[in-house]
């Protein structure tokens, strides 16, 4: 058997307790569950779960007995020096999940919370409520705890774990008020934000936020998160992802954020033509950041965004060396795409030869004339405001396209990215009716509309 494994089968381990307590679950196990009625196999997860959290609590206070007396390793011979260190080797817990695991052995049945042990134990309580408890009352002298605890046990009979949590930190202002800017400043100091491009282009985020800017994010996330119907499928995760996004792209182009260098905060992409007018081959956009933005990406950003022109000369690098005769194919491509990449990516060095205006593609007139017009994102069942939509050329300005407003219609970010990124065919008739047509419309999955950010 593997060293690193422990396991109660064929060994009493000690106790015969165990062994009949590893009997009992082998038949469990055994058990036929399909001749139950719905009524006793609710009652038998009910029951299970209390159970599971007692014998946890038991375990808890047989973790702490072996952590006073140093013992851990001792069923090996071995002498450890840390008790969460063995939990980690033996049965293969995280580092995190092993540091708590001590600590609240230790804050239970080694600590100032014997009540909440025997609640425990007992099973009035979980395994999870003992826990906050345990990590709510670390920094709380033990009188304080000790005077506080039939409050807090009381509490938890009552109350999930998340709430508990959150009582827990309103009684601590009341029964240690003058550790309480100690506790504030502690948090204070831990806040931030931590963001890193990833290998696949994308970027991480995260970070910690006192409670009132914490919750502040959380009130602007709210409204943009939710489901946009019920054909919704992105999952809540995905929905605060792309309600960030739109919280961040509506401040920007409010123009109400400090400037840089003169220039108000605004995204910047460096675009060759070929990605702008999606033609093989195309490198696709720079942003100065993670990754590249495909073609499609681009002409997105294109309907709706103010252009500058810089018309430039490459000089291109040296070919290599030994240059294999014949050379065709994708290396050449790759050679001729590496050209075309700004020059801090290894492109070739370049000279600009014209700088043209900056100019909006939209006009803020005709954009007030779309209010009017559209009043929102006009793909069909959408009901996204005013204020989250761009512009959208029915005709790309690209391929000759006008932009005046017969050729133009609001769309939300998201319909915006699924009518470029997403093939879908935006369409106005005579009558000024718009018709949305799903690419490849062979495939039954193509039908539905792509969900709302």
């Amino acid at each position: 058997m593997d060293s690193n494994t422990h396991s109660t089968r064929g060994s009493s381990g000690g106790s015969d307790g165990l062994a009949g307590l590893a009997a009992v679950a082998d038949e469990l196990a055994a058990q036929d569950l399909d001749g139950l009625s719905d009524g006793v196999r609710a009652e038998r997860v009910l029951a299970l779960r209390r159970l599971v959290d007692r014998l946890e609590g038991q375990w808890l206070k047989e973790l702490a007995g072996v952590d006073a007396r140093g013992a851990a390793g001792a069923e090996q011979d071995q002498q450890l020096g840390s008790t969460a260190a063995w939990l980690r080797t033996r049965l293969r817990l995280g580092a995190g999940a092993a540091a708590s695991c001590v600590r609240t052995a230790r804050a239970l049945f080694r600590g100032p919370l014997a009540a909440t042990a025997d609640a425990l134990t007992g099973g009035d309580i979980s395994v999870a409520h003992a826990r906050v408890l345990a990590h709510g009352t670390r920094d709380l002298p033990d009188q304080v705890v000790t005077e506080t605890e039939p409050v807090l046990v009381e509490a938890a009979g009552r109350l999930d774990p998340p709430r508990l949590r959150r009582v827990l930190g309103h009684l601590q202002l009341v029964a240690d008020p003058d550790s309480a800017d100690a506790r504030a400043e502690r948090r204070h100091q831990r806040r931030g934000v931590w963001l890193a491009p990833t290998w696949d282009g994308m970027v991480a985020v995260d970070g910690l936020l006192e409670p009132e800017a914490g919750q502040s994010l959380l009130a602007a996330l709210e409204p943009l998160a939710r489901p946009a119907d019920a054909t919704d499928t992105r999952s809540g995760s995905q929905r605060t992802a792309d309600a960030l996004a739109e919280l961040a792209r509506h401040a920007l182009e409010a123009g109400h954020l400090p400037q840089v260098g003169g220039v108000r905060p605004q995204l910047t992409v460096i675009v060759d033509l070929d990605s702008l007018l999606g033609r093989h081959d195309a490198v696709g956009g720079e942003v100065g950041g993670p990754g590249p933005l495909d073609p499609q990406a681009c002409q997105r950003l294109a309907c709706d965004s103010a252009v500058t022109r810089v018309l430039v000369t490459h000089h291109p690098n040296p070919p290599p060396d030994h240059q294999p005769s014949g050379m065709a194919g994708l290396e050449e491509r790759l050679r001729a795409a590496m050209a075309l990449l700004p020059p801090t990516l290894g492109g070739a060095p370049t000279q600009p030869l014209e700088v043209g205006r900056t100019s909006r593609v939209v006009q803020p007139a005709q954009r007030s004339a779309l209010a009017v017009r559209d009043g929102g994102c006009v793909f069909p069942d959408c009901d996204r405001p005013l204020a989250w939509c761009e512009a959208h050329h029915l005709r790309h300005w690209l391929h000759g396209g006008p932009t005046d407003l017969a050729n133009l219609a609001l769309l939300c970010r998201a319909h915006h990215r699924a009518v470029h990124e997403g093939a879908w065919r935006l369409q106005r008739h005579p009558d000024g009716r718009l018709t949305a047509t799903p690419p490849h419309r062979r495939h039954p999955a193509a039908r539905r509309h792509p969900s709302a950010a």
